[in-house]
C-alpha cells in the first residue's frame, strides 16, 4: 500500500506557536504511512533546522501574494498532494489548491480565535471595509475546506457562532509538545547575566511584547504583588511594544523587580526554576508555553480565555484569571506564591496534566484524522 501524499503550507517558519506545531506534527506522522512535504511562502525562521531531513521543504518563487499563489497551484499540479493542511493564509491555499485541479482535500488548522483576532490592535481588520471582507471571505472559505482543526474548544465555538462554519466540519486537536525536549533543555543552567537578580520567590513571563500579550495587566498586577511578597518578574520576549511596557515599570516603581532577558533560544531553562509561569494574554487559542511550563513542573496563572481553558484545571495544576484584571491576577499570583504547600501539589499535578499533550498522542490522533479525510 502506498503512502498518502501530505503536504503543509505555511507563510514561513519565522517563531510562532502555529509554526512549531506544524513541524512537530508534520515530522510526527509516520514515514511509512505518510509521504511528507511542506511548502512555505517564504523560506525563512528558526524552525527550519527542526523539519526532519527527510521532509522535502518547497518555496515559492518571486514575491507577492499573486507569485506565491501561483507558485503553490504550481506545485500542487505537480507534487499532487492528497492532503492539504494550511496554517495561516488560509484563503490564498484553499484557492490555489482547488485552482491545481488535482482533487486534494484542505485542512485549515486554526490556532487563534477569529473574533478575538478581530479585535488585535496588531491587525488592521478591526472596522471599516476591511473587516466587512474578512467576514465574507472568513465564511466563504471555512464553508468550502475540507476539515477545520481548532486547537481548542473555545476557538471552535467562535467559528460557529460568529461566521457560521457547520460545527461537523470542526475537529478539536490540541497542540502538542516535546516534552522530552523540553525537560532535557530546562536543565541547562540560566544565563550567567541574569543570576544575580534571580532571588526567589520568582515569577517567570514568556511571549512576544505584544498587545495580545496584555504585559501591561501584569506589569500592574505585579506592583499589587509586591506590597505583600517580594518577589521578582523575568520576561522572556522581544516585541514592538517593548518601550511602553518598560515605561510603565517605571511609572509603577518596579525597576530592579522586573527584568527583561530579551528572546531565549531556551526559556525552558528560565521557567523550570521560577515558582509560578504567568500568562496574562487578552486571548489564547491555546497556549503552547502553558504545557511547556507545566512540563517543567512549574505552576501557572493564565488569564482565561478559549485555550488556556482547555490546559488548564482550576485549582489543580494552576489558576484561571477571571476577570482579567490587575487585583484578580495579583491574588492568584500571591496564592500560589504564599503557600508553599499548595505550590508543590500543583507542580506535581502540572506534570501529569502536561502528559496529555505529548507529541506521541496528539500526533496519532492527527495521523488518525488526516487518514479519515484522504480515504
Amino acid at each position: 500500500m502506498s503512502a498518502t501524499r501530505i503536504c503543509f503550507v505555511l507563510p514561513s517558519l519565522n517563531g510562532g506557536g502555529a509554526e512549531r506545531a506544524a513541524v512537530h506534527i508534520l515530522n510526527h506522522l509516520p514515514a511509512e504511512q505518510w509521504d511528507r512535504s511542506m511548502f512555505l511562502f517564504s523560506k525563512t525562521g528558526p524552525y527550519l533546522d527542526d523539519v526532519d531531513r527527510r521532509i522535502p521543504v518547497h518555496a515559492a518563487e518571486g514575491s507577492g501574494r499573486l507569485a506565491h499563489w501561483q507558485s503553490l497551484r504550481g506545485f500542487v499540479r505537480a507534487a499532487r498532494p492528497q492532503v492539504v493542511v494550511s496554517f495561516l493564509s488560509y484563503f490564498s491555499v484553499l484557492t490555489a489548491v482547488r485552482a491545481a485541479g488535482v482533487g486534494a482535500r484542505v485542512v485549515f488548522n486554526q490556532q487563534t480565535p477569529m473574533t478575538a483576532f478581530l479585535e488585535d490592535g496588531d491587525y488592521a481588520w478591526r472596522s471599516g471595509w476591511r473587516r466587512t471582507m474578512f467576514n465574507t471571505v472568513t465564511r466563504a472559505g471555512y464553508s468550502a475546506a475540507d476539515l477545520v482543526v481548532v486547537t481548542s474548544k473555545g476557538v471552535g465555538d467562535d467559528l460557529v457562532q460568529a461566521f457560521g462554519v457547520r460545527p461537523a466540519s470542526i475537529t478539536v486537536i490540541p497542540n502538542p509538545v516535546d516534552i522530552g525536549a523540553v525537560t532535557t533543555a530546562s536543565a541547562e543552567p540560566i544565563d550567567a547575566a541574569f543570576e544575580s537578580a534571580w532571588t526567589r520567590p520568582v515569577i517567570v513571563a514568556a511571549g512576544r511584547l505584544a498587545e495580545a500579550k496584555n504585559y501591561p495587566l501584569l506589569i500592574d498586577a505585579m506592583a499589587i504583588v509586591r506590597e505583600r511578597i517580594d518577589a521578582r518578574l523575568f520576561i522572556l520576549g522581544t516585541g514592538d511594544l517593548e518601550p511602553t511596557i518598560r515605561e510603565r515599570v517605571r511609572e509603577r516603581g518596579l525597576d530592579g523587580a522586573v527584568v527583561f532577558c530579551g528572546f531565549q533560544k531556551n526559556p525552558w531553562k528560565y521557567i523550570a526554576r521560577a515558582d509560578v509561569f504567568a500568562l496574562s494574554s487578552r486571548y489564547e487559542g491555546f497556549g503552547n508555553v502553558l504545557i511547556e511550563a507545566m512540563a517543567c513542573g512549574v505552576p501557572v496563572v493564565a488569564t482565561a480565555s478559549a485555550g488556556t481553558r482547555d490546559i488548564i484545571t482550576h485549582d489543580t495544576d494552576g489558576l484561571l484569571v477571571e476577570p482579567h484584571t490587575p487585583a484578580s491576577m495579583a491574588s492568584a499570583l500571591i496564592a500560589v506564591l504564599g503557600d508553599e504547600s499548595r505550590r508543590h501539589q500543583m507542580s506535581a499535578a502540572a506534570v501529569r496534566s502536561a502528559q496529555r499533550f505529548a507529541i506521541q498522542p496528539v500526533g496519532e490522533t492527527y495521523a488518525r484524522t488526516f487518514a479519515r479525510l484522504a480515504s
